[in-house]
Parts: C-alpha cells; sequence; structure tokens
C-alpha cells in the first residue's frame, strides 16, 4: 500500500512511538522512536506482523483483539489501570500504555498506535508500593465514591483479605453492618469538608474482617487530589492490643481501689475489735498482778483463765483477718471446672452431722466445664452452702438446700435456695461485710463467710445477690463465661 508522504513526515516529527498499523496486522510505517523502543534497525519492523512486538503468551489470540477493535473503531487508551507489555526484539518485556486511533487511507481502515515507555514509572510505582507494603498499619485509598482503589499489603493481613479482593468494593465492606449505613453519610460528609483528620480518638471505631469478627481500630483520613480524581487514603491502626492494656491498667486500678478500701476497713476493724480486748486483758492481768501480791492465788489464777480465753478469742480473730486478707494472693490460674462434682463434693465434706436431716437436691442446667479459677470458686460453694446449713429455720420439720444452676446470655449462674430463718432486707447489704453477723440464734460462725464470698465472687469478675424472706433465702453467683480468657489475653 502506498502512504502518502506526509505521514512519514509526522510519524517521525512526533516525540511519541508511532506506528501506522493495517487491519491485517501489517506495520505499514514505524518512526525511529518506536525502532529504538523495541531495540530495530530503521526500517526493520516495515511489513512484519503487528504481533512481532506482542507478548509471546498472548500472541495467539491478539488478532481476534485486533480484529474486534476494526468492527468498531474508536479512540481509545490501552493500559490504564491494567498491565501491559511490550516485546522488544532481544525478547525483553517492557511495561507500556497503548493509544489507538483509527484513520482511513484512501478509504482502507488503518489505526495509528502509539506507545509509551512506562518502565520509569513502573519502577517509582513499586517503590512506592514497597514502601507501602513496609507499613506496619492498614493503608486504604478509595475514590470519590468509595470504591477502595488500592490496599497495602497490610490491610489484607489486619482484614484476613488477599489484597486485590478487595479492590473495586466499596469501603463499607471493611466496617461492621450496624455502621454501615451511618458510615455512607460521614463518607459523604467529609468529601464536602476534606481535610487531614483523626477518627477514633476518644470514642470507640471498629473495623469487621472478611470473618465477621470486629476489632477496635484509629483511622486517620488525608484527601488526595490528582490526575485520578478526588482520593481519600485511610491509615488504618488496630489498636486491640491497647484496648486490651488499658482494660487491664483500668481492671488493676479498680483492684487497688478495692484493696486500699479494704486495707481502711481492715485497720479500723483491727482498732475496734482488737482494742477492746488488748484493754481488757491489760486489766484482768493487772488485777492477776495484785492478787499475786496479796497471795489470793486462786482469785489470780482465774483471772488468768480469763486472760488466756480472751487471747486466744483475739489470736482467732487475727487468723480470721488474715484469712480474709489472703484471699487476694491466691492461685489465679484458670481452668476447666466440673460444677456439678464441685457441688456434690463441697456438700459432702461439709459437717454431715450437723446437716443431717436437710434434704439437699440439684438441678444443673449449665453446660459443664466452667472454666474458672477453682480454689475461687471452691471457697463459695462452700460458705453458701455452710450458711443455708447454719441458719435452717428449726421451726420447720423439713428443711431444704437446693443448687440451680443455668447458661444465660453468656452468663453462668448458680443458685444456693434454702428454707432457712431468712434475712431482714435492711441487712442484705451488710451481711457481706467483714465480721458482721445480723443473727442472734447460736449458729457457728464468725461473720467472715460471706464476706470471703463477696470477695472471691469480685476476683472472678462476678455479682452475688441475696434475695430473702421469711420462706427462706436465696444467693445467686453470675460469672460471665468468657471473662478468663479476656483477662488473660490483656495480661498476655
Amino acid at each position: 500500500m502506498a502512504l502518502r508522504e506526509e505521514y512519514r513526515v509526522a510519524l517521525e516529527a512526533c516525540p511519541t512511538p508511532l506506528m501506522l498499523v493495517s487491519k491485517d496486522g501489517e506495520i505499514l510505517l514505524s518512526n525511529s522512536r518506536l525502532d529504538d523502543l523495541f531495540g530495530y534497525e530503521e526500517g526493520e519492523l516495515l511489513n512484519q506482523s503487528v504481533e512481532t512486538l506482542v507478548p509471546q503468551e498472548i500472541r495467539r489470540d491478539h488478532p481476534d483483539l485486533r480484529e474486534a477493535f476494526f468492527e468498531v473503531p474508536t479512540s481509545r487508551s490501552m493500559g490504564t489501570g491494567r498491565d501491559l507489555f511490550g516485546a522488544r526484539k532481544d525478547g525483553e518485556l517492557i511495561p507500556v500504555e497503548i493509544g489507538l486511533d483509527p484513520i482511513e487511507s484512501d478509504g482502507v481502515p488503518l489505526v495509528m498506535v502509539s506507545v509509551l515507555d512506562i518502565r520509569e514509572r513502573k519502577a517509582g510505582e513499586a517503590k512506592i508500593r514497597h514502601a507501602l507494603d513496609a507499613a506496619s498499619s492498614a493503608i486504604v485509598m478509595i475514590d470519590d465514591h468509595g470504591k477502595i482503589e488500592l490496599v497495602n499489603v497490610q490491610t489484607g493481613k489486619m482484614f484476613g483479605y488477599e489484597p486485590d479482593e478487595l479492590i473495586g468494593r466499596p469501603i463499607e465492606c471493611l466496617v461492621p453492618e450496624r455502621y454501615r449505613r451511618k458510615h455512607s453519610v460521614y463518607r459523604v460528609s467529609y468529601q464536602n469538608a476534606r481535610a487531614n483528620r483523626s477518627m477514633g480518638v476518644g470514642r470507640d471505631l471498629f473495623g469487621v474482617r472478611k470473618d465477621g469478627t470486629e476489632f477496635p481500630v484509629e483511622i486517620g483520613l488525608t484527601p488526595l487530589d490528582g490526575v485520578g480524581g478526588r482520593q481519600i487514603m485511610a491509615t488504618v491502626i488496630d489498636i486491640t492490643e491497647r484496648k486490651l492494656t488499658e482494660e487491664a491498667i483500668q481492671h488493676k486500678n479498680a483492684e487497688l481501689e478495692r484493696l486500699n478500701h479494704e486495707l481502711s476497713e481492715f485497720a479500723y476493724s483491727a482498732s475496734h475489735d482488737l482494742k477492746a480486748p488488748l484493754a481488757s486483758m491489760a486489766g484482768i492481768l493487772a488485777l492477776s498482778h495484785d492478787d499475786l501480791s496479796a497471795g489470793d492465788h486462786e482469785e489470780a489464777r482465774a483471772n488468768l483463765g480469763r486472760a488466756r480465753e480472751l487471747a486466744e478469742r483475739l489470736a482467732g480473730r487475727i487468723e480470721d483477718m488474715l484469712t480474709l486478707a489472703k484471699t487476694d494472693s491466691l492461685d489465679e490460674t484458670w481452668e476447666d471446672v466440673a460444677v456439678c462434682d464441685a457441688v456434690v463434693e463441697v456438700w459432702q465434706l461439709l459437717d454431715i452431722d450437723h446437716a443431717s436431716g436437710i434434704a439437699f437436691s440439684t438441678a444443673f442446667n449449665h453446660t459443664d466445664p466452667v472454666r474458672t479459677v477453682a480454689p475461687r470458686l471452691l471457697i463459695i460453694l462452700e460458705n453458701l452452702l455452710s450458711n443455708a446449713i447454719n441458719y435452717r429455720d428449726p421451726k420447720k420439720a423439713d428443711p431444704t438446700v437446693c443448687v440451680e444452676t443455668s447458661d444465660e446470655g453468656g452468663v453462668f449462674r448458680l443458685a444456693v435456695r434454702d428454707n432457712g430463718i431468712g434475712i431482714a432486707k435492711e441487712y442484705h447489704q451488710r451481711i457481706f461485710q467483714a465480721f458482721k453477723r445480723v443473727s442472734d440464734n447460736n449458729a457457728p460462725g464468725n461473720g467472715l463467710g460471706l464476706a470471703l464470698v463477696k470477695k472471691n465472687v469480685l476476683h472472678l469478675g462476678g455479682e452475688i445477690a441475696v434475695e430473702s424472706d421469711a420462706d427462706g433465702t436465696v444467693f445467686t453467683l453470675t460469672l460471665p463465661r468468657r471473662f478468663e480468657v479476656d483477662r488473660q489475653d490483656a495480661a498476655d
């Protein structure tokens, strides 16, 4: 085909690598810049098939693509947003972008092909990509409509996706379902007032992984305006460990406040409960001294006996105080405990003679085992069951004690129910204080049992409640099923 000379001049004058290709793929013209790009001598490409410049793996399919273009010939760019390569004479593949412009010469359809060498751009993009992938935070770029255009490797790791899975998806796929509608409104509002902004500081934000699990995040937003349009770069930081550390610190602070309060109460109790016996002992010993001086040995012996009784009572009270204090230092090993077996074993280890005549029953409706700190649970069970035995109603011919359990909404619930003498409502809070007894019966005890129950329940992250009237008393223990896991993770 004879081509007008102006085509040759125009191609050679253009700074862009160009070639003119016929409908059947024959290269009719190429300028020196295209020859240099693909490693050919001047004129060497003339009359060759354009497929010569196409990578081997797609060379067979390229004629179909070329034929489709000539069926609907329109100017178009190729390679933007995807990877295209050209094949040099020496076999090297180079990244390119291609522009196609249909023209006619003497009624014959042709295509002007412009080829841009984008090796430098790709090298720059690779450096940027490497920097993004080296970041420890997730980086997500979205367009003006909230579609994800770019993510780094950490985004995939953080949210559980392969990076390519996220491209083109709405950013709301990384937002928990309950927040998605609001998030789209927030996103549009941000587009109308674009500025660098941190999100999540002072309030709780969450991301959602591919598997549906949620985790706390902080997000930084940076607006970008360039040739690609209005975009937003979001930097996402997983703050799960920070939140667990904060919760652990809060737990420790609460624990310290509780211990400080208990220390104050302990000091008050020690000064109040020990001062009077010590004063009495001092007085009795003074009398004994006078009796000995007067030669009244019998009276001195009696007074020394009373002093010894006071000393023993005082030692018992000190031991009780130490028992209460030592509950804070119990082993905190969480383990699976078969509560059904533990309840039966604790009942059997109690004073059977004292408990004779009491109808003991159970109604276990929970899932065993329960993960807890075994020594603390045993202390709770022992004291609640002992309490039920000690305060049975002698006027009732059929004393009963029943242990009931259930699982409700992730909470383990255990109730000890009796038909004993009951506890007046005004004493329901007081009974959990150390050394506070509100009953005037002669049941054994030192007023320490329910205080121990309360302390150990708090250590397990649970609650203890009491309901009581003339028909009996119910102590209800509730423990969160996963409290121990969260606490252990925070400690780690």
